[in-house]
């Protein structure tokens, strides 16, 4: 009703200041709404032409109010190319996974130098203490990593990133099985990273046996798992990308199946010790590709 009332208004009012109208009759109130009805009607068959939308304030507000809408379900971050995002993504995981590989092949190598580092459990302390900070802690790595590629290059993955809608995830649609929010700090904290400790301690140790032989490919594996599950959280929650986010998670998916194969030609155990992530990650990628469809 106001919006009728506000084109009868308008309409009015471009009548009386138009020059040209004086010598042509009124318009006759009584037809008023079948006129703006007539209006209202060419102007839906033209809502397909931007261009003539443009021309139409109430049909450009329109259309506004519906851009905006989709930018809050795809988030006001997505602004990269899919070829470039990608390439930022590949860059700086590369230079992640080096860098955790880097930590665990230099903790082992420094501890058998430092021997008088005290041992637990097979492990020296040094390694111990590298083996937490790369498996809880890689965000923060990748973070650092990330900020230094920012520096040098003006624009890497999440360059001074605007804050998107703190509300965008809370009002996707999202499916009834969609887990609770306080269960996935418990398995991210108190299941999956501990077993992977546990699951990454026992290929190191194997590491340290001559006949194992166990080459560096393994770790570099695993340690790419981690930084494309750091890239992962940065499309998802950071950039606010479902799309793109169901894409790296399907990779990480991937590479983190890989890895517990691998583990487990080496040490059955260790295999197994990463059984516990890969059920997780099958729930959060099922969810990522649910709220991607559904949105």
């Amino acid at each position: 009703m106001r919006s009728l009332l506000m084109k009868a208004l308008t309409l009015l009012l471009l009548i009386n200041l138009n020059p040209s109208n004086a010598r042509k009759p009124s318009i006759n109130l009584a037809n008023l709404p079948s006129i703006l009805k007539n209006e209202n009607n060419l102007a839906l068959k033209r809502h397909g032409n931007v261009k003539e939308n443009s021309k139409n304030p109430f049909l450009r507000n329109r259309d506004q109010s519906s851009a905006l809408v989709k930018i809050d379900l795809c988030g006001g971050a997505c602004e990269d190319s899919n070829p470039v995002l990608f390439l930022k993504i590949t860059l700086s995981s590369t230079v992640e996974t080096a860098a955790l590989v880097c930590l665990i092949v230099g903790s082992t190598k420094l501890s058998s130098i430092l021997d008088f580092i005290p041992s637990i459990g097979g492990l020296s302390l040094l390694q111990w203490i590298t083996l937490v900070v790369v498996i809880f802690f890689p965000s923060i790595i990748g973070s650092l990593i990330d900020g230094g590629l920012s520096a040098a290059s003006k624009q890497i993955l999440m360059p001074q990133m605007n804050p998107g809608d703190p509300n965008w995830y809370s009002n996707l649609k999202k499916p009834s099985w969609n887990p609770p929010g306080w269960l996935f700090p418990i398995m991210w904290l108190i299941v999956s990273k501990p077993t992977q400790l546990v699951a990454v301690s026992k290929i190191v140790k194997a590491a340290n046996i001559p006949e194992k032989s166990l080459p560096l490919s393994f770790l570099v594996i695993y340690c790419s798992q981690l930084a494309l599950g750091d890239a992962w959280n940065k499309v998802f929650f950071g950039l606010q990308c479902t799309g793109r986010g169901a894409a790296v998670i399907s990779l990480f998916y991937g590479v983190l199946l890989a890895t517990a194969y691998l583990f487990g030609t080496v040490d059955e155990s260790a295999g197994n010790f990463m059984l516990p992530t890969c059920a997780w990650v099958t729930v959060a990628a099922a969810l990522n590709w649910n709220i991607y469809l559904n949105n």
